[in-house]
């Protein structure tokens, strides 16, 4: 099913339901990933540093599960999103007009 790491960020654009910081799920960060990594099968497929030592990993699984968990430096993660049908793409895509 994965053949690259392509048009993650206009997926998530698109298939992420937006979550207030209020409602953000986080717990311990192993926590996060037994859910993630246990209960759905998922392997992570990119990492990304985010601000303040902060990292973002994209994890999804070969049934189309996939997830998105912010990790903090203080020793949470927040799932920041999740959903089914992901479908990797050849390559990176361009963030504007009709993707390959």
């Amino acid at each position: 099913m994965f053949r690259s790491l392509g048009s993650i960020v206009a997926l998530l654009v698109i298939a992420a339901t937006p979550v207030t910081a209020q409602t953000l799920p986080c717990a311990a960060r192993e926590q996060v990933l037994q859910f993630v990594i246990d209960q759905r099968s998922e392997v992570r497929l990119a990492r990304g540093t985010a601000s303040r030592g902060a990292t973002l990993d994209l994890f999804a699984a070969d049934s189309g599960t996939w997830s998105l968990v912010l990790h903090l430096p203080d020793g949470r993660s927040c799932l920041l999103a999740n959903g089914d049908n992901f479908e990797a793409t050849q390559g990176l895509q361009p963030a504007r007009g009709n993707p390959a």
